[in-house]
């Protein structure tokens, strides 16, 4: 992942401004390491690595009802 090999690590494909909005802009195209990554509780399990990459641009740890609050309250 191009990008993620650094101090301040942040892939080159990500676009936007994380904690606002961002998207992936090879998706479809994405490397094993971002196809493997899951989300805090994406199945039912917290990632902690999720965790500390979220505490690291400043944003709270995802809950378990996560994918049921509005992204505004995520971010």
């Amino acid at each position: 992942m191009n990008g993620t090999d650094c101090k301040s690590p942040r892939c080159m494909a990500l676009v936007g401004e994380v904690g606002s909005e961002v998207k992936c802009s090879i998706y479809e195209l994405r490397s094993s390491p971002c196809r493997e990554f899951e989300s805090s509780w994406e199945n039912g399990e917290q990632n902690v690595d999720c965790d500390k990459a979220r505490a690291r641009f400043g944003l709270p740890p995802l809950q378990p009802d996560w994918a049921q609050i509005p992204l505004e309250q995520i971010a």
